[in-house]
């Protein structure tokens, strides 16, 4: 396509834009850092530079990436195609989705933004030239992640400047983020930190919502309201070990699902041997019909079908689903304390790919009392892939049939 330039001046830029931001538009390092708390804009101020840059320079490939590709249409091209709509712009690009064969949005001069997600291994590698990257929910992403797309920008190109934007919420201080930008000074690195205080298009609700914190849950505040770095009190499993990979012997071989929708489904695998549980991230996405859940899982996990499966009970005609489709499954012990009690009796190993497990692993929580000391109830949230850990440890002896499982009353509740 031929290349036709297109100028902007600084006041063209999205009237929406808060002041903290605007120096912004203009640096030039090779990482640029935006954390903070919830309702700060970071991910609407990263749609609006990108646009900037497409319509002010040339030759562009520029990679927003997620780790999972299906939460990016609602998440970061949704900002992209709000900031181009913002500016008044929308008649200088045309937009092609998946279906077409590649998530895309094109500039009449050329520039290109691709969409992917690191779960679509093939389609990444396919892409070449990239001259800047965008790494929304960047806390999501292994250091490997990270070090693999930042060798990708590479090579010289004179008409722009190479970047890789990432955006996140700081949570767990053991995160990579903080060690690789925070304890460790990085020259080509600029680091900012907003919260909701420096977003003036929140309404007053969300506001109020953030700064109830203060009272709920101090500890809470801090972390998604003021979106500071720091371990949360009342850390329900506080201790684990990262590792490369899964051992490949162990005596004890299991499966474990949580279902949910607007709240991710969430696949893991565990290995027992002696006091030693290993645990492994299979899938974690929302969205997923029952349907597409079984097909992902076949697809992707075929071995999963030789191993025995303990499924979320709370549904039990999806997990009659998943008898019928071949897999060996049981409904999961609903009793959480005792639960948990069995988890935190072991040594807990996670793989590094384990990114959602991990995360939950540092923000999985009692709940506090009024004198902010913990109670014996965790707080449900952040809980997912644990969930799905505690269904594949937890497990009674006797191992009815589904069906006679499904017919009891108390479960049809």
């Amino acid at each position: 396509m031929k290349q036709k330039q297109i100028i902007i001046d600084f006041t063209h830029l999205p009237k929406a834009t808060n002041d903290v931001y605007i120096p912004y538009y203009m640096n030039k390092s090779r990482y640029l850092v935006l954390y903070g708390g919830a309702g700060s804009g970071k991910s609407v101020f990263v749609g609006q530079k990108i646009v900037y840059r497409m319509l002010t320079e040339s030759n562009h490939k520029f990679l927003v990436a997620r780790k999972v590709e299906a939460t990016i249409r609602e998440s970061a091209r949704a900002e992209i195609i709000g900031a181009i709509k913002e500016m008044g712009v929308d008649s200088l690009f045309y937009y092609s989705t998946a279906q077409t064969g590649e998530m895309t949005i094109t500039c009449v001069n050329g520039n290109k933004i691709i969409f992917r997600g690191l779960d679509n291994k093939e389609k990444l590698k396919s892409i070449k030239d990239i001259t800047g990257l965008w790494l929304e929910e960047a806390s999501d992403f292994t250091l490997d992640d990270f070090t693999q797309l930042d060798l990708r920008l590479r090579g010289k190109h004179i008409l722009n400047y190479k970047q890789v934007i990432l955006s996140f919420n700081p949570i767990s201080s053991k995160h990579w983020l903080k060690t690789r930008f925070f304890d460790t000074k990085d020259e080509d690195a600029t680091v900012l930190h907003t919260t909701y205080k420096d977003n003036r298009f929140l309404d007053d609700k969300y506001i109020a919502t953030l700064e109830k914190l203060k009272h709920t849950n101090y500890t809470y505040y801090q972390v998604y309201a003021l979106g500071k770095w720091g371990v949360l009190k009342g850390i329900i499993y506080n201790k684990y070990t990262i590792i490369d990979e899964m051992p490949k012997d162990t005596p004890i071989h299991r499966w474990g699902q949580d279902f949910g929708f607007n709240n991710p489904s969430a696949t893991v695998e565990i290995k027992i041997d002696g006091n030693n549980l290993y645990i492994n991230q299979l899938l974690y996405e929302t969205q997923l019909t029952n349907t597409q859940l079984m097909h992902k899982l076949k697809t992707n996990y075929p071995h999963l079908l030789k191993i025995k499966g303990y499924l979320d009970s709370a549904e039990p005609a999806r997990i009659a689903d998943f008898e019928k489709a071949g897999f060996d499954v049981l409904p999961a012990l609903k009793d959480v304390t005792a639960g948990i009690d069995k988890v935190q009796s072991f040594n807990i190993f996670v793989t590094k790919n384990s990114v959602d497990v991990i995360n939950e692993l540092d923000l999985y929580v009692w709940k506090l009392d009024r004198n902010n000391d913990p109670l014996d109830e965790p707080l449900k949230e952040n809980d997912h892939s644990l969930d799905a850990v505690r269904y594949a440890v937890f497990i009674d002896n006797q191992e009815p049939s589904i069906v006679q499982v499904i017919k009891k009353p108390s479960m049809m509740r």
